[in-house]
């Protein structure tokens, strides 16, 4: 650990030390094209100046229903571009299994995104990109961003390459690709990662007609090993007969993988109804098409496949074996289709449409493919015979909607479910937006809330596997949330306040039993019939003092049934760091963060579903009251990024744990850069 703070250090000194050197080859070389002046990197063969490359490059996302366009940030911002790539988020939110890319909670309950139709996806949210984030991108010139970042030796670091390649043809057309590779060896035992995305978009942005297309297909695979044996290797490493190096530390599982594989499409488009106005004065007129009525549709398809690989799992540690067999071998396929056909009455188009109306009627049909029943063949080993079911229903909705203008926005949609299986399903949600002018300020009022009537996910009710089979009739499940937020830019303030309330929920739980070596698992899913609440209060708040900045983000939150739905009272993030300059273009972020949740009794993890569930009722512990520092040195010079940080400093402290059974990695470099090219 000295020699690896000694090695950061000496980066930063190096790096200070030769700042005008670097700065110079750096402008000279890469990012000659934008210099100006008549200086002989800008004139080409023939002596002529070279034309200035643009570098405006546009984002934003879509809905996955209607299409309309949200405007969203390129990914070329500095501030903690440090912790851009760790598993517990940026501000530490997560707690995960401790690799990258490893299945992974929010702490923050609020915060947690509605469950998917295919369970799995869940735990998985660093890497799957839902059809709500994806972006597209429109730009006037081709635009690439390659991103690289490593830490640890070959045997236990991680590595995650991704590039972005995007151009327009034209001003409406726009094509790209993404490719993102997510490895890690993991510094404990049988944690491995290795993840890999590629993915396709266009988009035609026309004033009578648009669409937006992407096809998306993953591969991920994550070696299991269902947590070290003894969590004394961690907290008292002192009682152990020698020293342990994390990967040294024995883990109940190895030969054990779940795998997963993703086939997604999603194309939405609109035909536009409308007039052409003149806007402008005399010298400079122009013709803009005002949409009065558009007709869209949305064509959506998923194609998600999973696996449970097992060899050598120790005899006890899981409770039933449903099927004898030597090995495990759990296989399960979802396939989705869902048709929206929809009108809309466009907002603006006069000064009596304040509002953007929408409504749409669905279609979603939906298989789900996994064993039913061994049969036995003379001879030889019983095989498994495998059952398709299939789902269909019929889905109406709207839209209410205001996104011009500058002082009130909102945004209410819902959708009901009125043929086949799950009838009787609706969700409402509803976003408001306030913009208030406070002393020179703009204070923004935010008001959030959703009520949903939902079936429990396919799998929740129905699985069947070597180790976990069941098949059961729950309740829809019913939540209401309220939360409210307001944000005050000049004073670096943001205030969120929110409140929950769940009746029928829907969980998982460890029921496994004593044996000799402890207790097995076993995953059993539970719906209590009761109410459940949460309430939470989360505090932003940024200083500044000269080049001193002090960032805090502080979130307190109580549940009325911890037995049930058991969360952190207090989790933060602090980052401490100064912010300079120098020779006017190297941006520079020199600091120290700090991760902090109190006790509680977090989580457990079942390897057989990929899903977090409650702690065996008769073998809980307790995870948290560990502060996890780390220090950094950030960088910004025009089209570069990069940083160095020195990840859990204080690792000797103790008792590190982000879930029971899984620690968090032990201190170590980090290095990420990131490159931008505009031609």
């Amino acid at each position: 650990m000295k020699r690896l703070l000694f090695l950061f250090l000496t980066v930063i000194i190096s790096l200070s030390a030769s700042a005008q050197r670097i700065i110079g080859e750096l402008e000279a070389n890469t990012d000659m094209l934008m210099t100006p002046g008549d200086s002989a990197l800008n004139k080409g063969e023939d002596g002529k100046e070279k034309p200035k490359v643009p570098v405006d490059v546009r984002a934003w996302t879509i809905d996955q229903t209607f299409g309309n366009r949200t405007a969203t940030y390129v990914d070329t911002l500095q501030h903690q571009f440090q912790n851009a790539n760790l598993s517990e988020g940026v501000n530490g939110h997560f707690s995960h299994l401790g690799n990258l890319g490893s299945p992974r909670i929010n702490r923050i309950f609020i915060e947690r995104q509605d469950d998917d139709e295919f369970i799995f996806l869940r735990p998985f949210d660093q890497f799957y990109i839902p059809t709500n984030q994806f972006r597209f991108y429109n730009t006037k010139s081709p635009y690439l961003n390659a991103v690289y970042n490593t830490c640890g030796s070959k045997t236990t670091g991680d590595e995650h390459i991704k590039v972005i390649y995007t151009q327009n043809s034209g001003k409406r057309i726009n094509i790209g690709g993404l490719f993102d590779y997510m490895y890690g060896q993991g510094y404990y035992n049988s944690q491995s990662t290795s993840y890999m995305g590629a993915n396709g978009w266009a988009s035609y942005l026309g004033d009578k007609y648009d669409f937006h297309f992407y096809y998306s297909h993953n591969y991920m695979k994550l070696t299991e090993n269902g947590g070290i044996t003894d969590e004394n290797y961690i907290i008292h490493p002192e009682s152990m007969r020698r020293n342990y190096d994390s990967d040294d530390i024995p883990v109940w599982l190895s030969s054990t993988w779940s795998k997963q594989e993703h086939d997604i499409i999603h194309f939405n488009h609109r035909y536009n109804i409308g007039y052409y106005r003149t806007e402008g004065d005399s010298a400079n007129l122009k013709e803009v098409f005002v949409p009065v009525t558009s007709i869209f549709h949305t064509f959506s398809l998923r194609y998600l496949r999973r696996g449970y690989i097992a060899y050598n799992t120790p005899a006890g540690y899981h409770t039933y074996d449903y099927f004898p067999r030597d090995s495990t071998n759990d296989r399960t396929k979802n396939f989705i289709i869902r048709n929206t056909v929809g009108l809309s009455l466009r907002e603006g188009f006069n000064k009596y449409a304040a509002a953007g109306i929408n409504a749409y009627i669905a279609f979603e049909h939906m298989n789900f493919e996994q064993p039913d029943s061994l049969k036995s063949t003379v001879g030889t080993i019983s095989r498994l015979i495998n059952n398709k079911v299939s789902e269909n229903n019929i889905a109406v909705g709207g839209q209410l909607i205001r996104t011009q203008g500058t002082m009130i926005h909102y945004d209410l949609n819902g959708e009901f479910t009125i043929v086949g299986e799950r009838l009787g399903e609706f969700k409402i949600t509803g976003r408001g937006e306030l913009n208030l002018p406070i002393m020179g300020d703009t204070a923004q009022v935010v008001l959030n809330a959703l009520v949903q009537n939902k079936k429990p996910s396919y799998y929740i009710r129905h699985y069947h596997s070597r180790h976990a089979w069941w098949d059961l009739d729950f309740d829809k499940e019913w939540r209401m949330r309220l939360q409210g937020e307001i944000s005050l830019p000049k004073t670096r303030t943001k205030l969120t306040i929110g409140m929950e309330n769940i009746k029928n929920y829907c969980y998982f739980e460890n029921t496994g039993t004593a044996t000799a070596s402890g207790f097995s698992n076993n995953v059993t899913p539970r719906q209590s019939s009761g109410n459940v609440q949460v309430i939470s209060a989360n505090l932003c708040q940024n200083f500044k003092f000269g080049i001193l900045h002090f960032d805090n983000d502080i979130t307190y939150q109580k549940s009325t049934k911890s037995d049930l739905i058991p969360l952190p009272a207090l989790s933060l993030y602090s980052n401490l760091f100064i912010e300079f300059k120098i020779a006017k273009v190297l941006n520079c972020e020199l600091g120290g963060d700090v991760k902090f949740f109190t006790e509680y009794e977090a989580p457990d993890y079942s390897p057989v579903v990929s899903q977090f569930m409650l702690q065996n009722a008769n073998n809980k512990k307790k995870v948290g009251n560990y502060p996890l520092v780390s220090i950094y040195a950030n960088f910004d010079l025009k089209r570069t990024r990069f940083y160095v940080q020195y990840y859990h400093i204080n690792q000797s402290d103790g008792r590190y744990f982000w879930l029971p059974g899984y620690p968090m990695n032990p201190g170590g470099l980090h290095f990420g850069i990131s490159w931008n090219f505009y031609d």
